[in-house]
């Protein structure tokens, strides 16, 4: 996040300095650029702060604003140029630092990162959006510590900021602090990509149920639902009669799990019912720790009429299935995607058969990369969440990159490693190799962003290892 995201015409009164002298039409170009930006007209925006630049080419405060739409728009090395450039021009200048520092840290160059915010905060001790900013990298380089104790210093200044909030609540989880971190994970609402539901009935307290019926809602990704449905199970045994709200591909899995009295889907009209929670909200409500989390797994069973039975080639002595890929529109997924052609070295073992659980556009892979021999396709035989589980069940190990597979798999107790990038989902947590959600988990850790060759060596020397005892 810049230091002003981007300068506004309200804001003139701050900069008069620079305002004031700028030619006329600079400053009617600037104003419009600035209004396509607020916007979210991010060419139009780009466009026109390019049409200023050709008037004064050497302005840090267009290169800069320049480079945040750029940023918005994914073009990472181009914004990094202009960062660079109004550095070029203006070397004290604590937004172009911290500017660059966001732009590097998307782009996994997460040590100058640090050094980029540490300069801006150098030049400006006042600059909290700068020692947010720093808090974040740290976060990212996993020193959970120091990115809180960063956290703690924005919220004196800023105490109801929702960012800072949130991003606070992620370190807190991911350090396995949970009673804090879903407490400050109620932030969720406060983003643009959740939209709050909203009912006359109240939300549960924790307070006995008795017998009413409470209407509980997924609210994120699969892998958020098969996650934490885990809880429904105790609800019910407080008493509660569970209404389950989730997405429609999930139905047929779940509608026979302990716990739950009925499930709703896809908008249909709801049921009467007393009292409501989102599902994530459950942890803080039952107040759990990390000690206190229900781990019994598994708590999911696949239908008896779900699947088909798989093919095994003669020869066959251990079945993998895999999946390389997340969600496309998934916001970290260009940090927890790979491509097919990492799992091919495990095709290479005599006696492993691998097939694909791949879903979606990067299913495709298996056919353009000619690997069509080499894994057998399973995930487009599946029509649901259900066929996927009884299919699974029929493997003898999951790999996967972090999708909702893992958190499939986990739930079956099925044994299941998951590849997991260096700046991970909180829920994977630090350095362990194992997971408190999931006992049939292990945990393959990058050790530089990035850099997948260690995981799946690893991965691959843990097979043969398997394989051999």
């Amino acid at each position: 996040m810049s230091r002003k995201v981007p300068a506004s015409p309200k804001e003139e009164s701050k900069q008069p300095e620079w305002i004031d002298t700028v030619p006329p039409k600079v400053k009617g170009i600037f104003i419009s650029a600035v209004k396509a930006h607020s916007a979210g007209n991010y060419d139009e925006a780009i466009a026109l702060y390019s049409m200023a630049l050709n008037l004064l080419p050497d302005d840090n405060v267009l290169l800069g604003n320049l480079g945040v739409a750029l940023r918005a728009q994914g073009k990472f090395k181009a914004a990094e140029a202009c960062y660079r450039r109004a550095l070029a021009v203006k070397a004290d200048s604590p937004g172009s630092w911290s500017n660059l520092g966001n732009v590097l840290r998307r782009m996994g160059k997460l040590k100058e990162a640090v050094a980029c915010h540490r300069r801006a905060i150098e030049l400006d001790r006042k600059f909290i959006d700068a020692y947010y900013n720093l808090g974040l990298v740290l976060q990212d380089i996993g020193k959970l510590d120091e990115s809180i104790r960063l956290f703690n210093h924005c919220l004196k200044f800023k105490p109801d900021d929702d960012r800072i909030n949130w991003d606070k609540s992620l370190a807190l989880l991911a350090k396995g602090d949970f009673v804090n971190g879903f407490e400050l994970y109620e932030y969720r609402w406060k983003r643009e990509e959740l939209v709050p539901r909203h009912f006359r009935q109240p939300l549960w307290d924790g307070s006995p149920l008795n017998g009413k019926r409470i209407f509980i809602y997924s609210e994120q990704g699969f892998g958020d639902t098969l996650n934490f449905c885990r809880y429904l199970p105790l609800v019910a045994e407080a008493g509660g009669k569970v209404i389950f709200d989730c997405q429609p591909e999930l139905v047929s899995l779940l509608e026979g799990m302990d716990g739950i009295e009925e499930i709703v889907s896809g908008g249909e009209k709801l049921p009467e019912f007393d009292v409501q929670t989102p599902l994530i909200s459950l942890p803080r409500i039952l107040k759990h720790d990390i000690k206190s989390i229900p781990r019994d797994c598994p708590y999911l069973t696949a239908p008896a009429q779900a699947g088909f039975p798989i093919h095994v080639p003669e020869g066959t002595k251990f079945k993998v299935g895999i999946v390389w890929a997340g969600k496309p529109t998934h916001k970290n997924d260009h940090n927890r995607s790979v491509s097919i052609e990492n799992f091919l070295p495990f095709a290479e073992i005599p006696g492993v058969t691998l097939y694909s659980l791949q879903k979606g556009p990067e299913s495709k892979q298996r056919e353009e990369l000619s690997c069509g021999v080499l894994v057998r396709d399973l995930g487009n035989g599946c029509e649901d969440f259900a066929d996927t589980a009884k299919v699974m069940g029929q493997l003898d190990l999951i790999i996967t990159v972090d999708t909702s597979v893992a958190h499939l798999a986990g739930a079956l107790n099925i044994p299941v490693w998951v590849a997991i990038p260096y700046n991970p989902d909180w829920r994977w947590m630090r350095k362990r190799k194992d997971s408190p959600w999931y006992p049939s988990m292990i945990l393959f850790r990058q050790r530089k962003p990035g850099d997948w060759s260690i995981v799946f060596n690893s991965m691959l020397a843990a097979l043969k290892q398997k394989l051999k005892s």
